[in-house]
């Protein structure tokens, strides 16, 4: 079983929402444990269930809105992501917030602990790297 996977969304084409693909491109060019998996979850929604089997822990990647200056790093819980309509923080509308609303009732064995890893606006290099790094503590945790 795998210790967990980081899976980064966004859309590379557009600036505004291509924080969570900078942050795979940082984490590809890192070595990092076999157990781990970095995957880019592009602008995948429902599709992404596949990856929230068979393992401990996920941490998304992603821009989110409303927590401060652009490049302001966030971490945040699943409850916290699914207990906003989406709009405040999260600007995916679709299939994602559906599919993380979803998750406790899936019968996944083990339900893997999720989170967030949000960078405020399009974000920046530096904090790229801080998302990056805050993304690989998260999955080392414990469970």
């Amino acid at each position: 079983m795998k210790i967990g996977r980081i899976v980064c969304v966004g859309n590379k084409l557009v600036n505004a929402d291509a924080a969570g693909i900078r942050v795979f491109q940082e984490l590809q060019a890192k070595p990092f444990d076999h157990r781990i998996e970095i995957i880019e979850g592009a602008l995948g929604g429902i599709d992404l269930l596949q990856w929230f089997e068979h393992c401990r822990r996920v941490v998304l990647v992603d821009s989110v809105v409303g927590f401060g200056v652009p490049g302001t790093i966030v971490h945040l819980d699943l409850a916290t992501v699914c207990s906003n309509s989406g709009e405040e923080i999260y600007s995916h509308s679709g299939g994602l917030l559906y599919l993380l609303r979803a998750l406790p009732f899936l019968g996944l064995q083990p339900m893997p602990a999720v989170s967030m890893v949000g960078i405020e606006g399009q974000g920046h290099s530096d904090a790229f790297k801080r998302a990056a790094e805050l993304a690989m503590e998260i999955i080392y945790e414990e469970t």
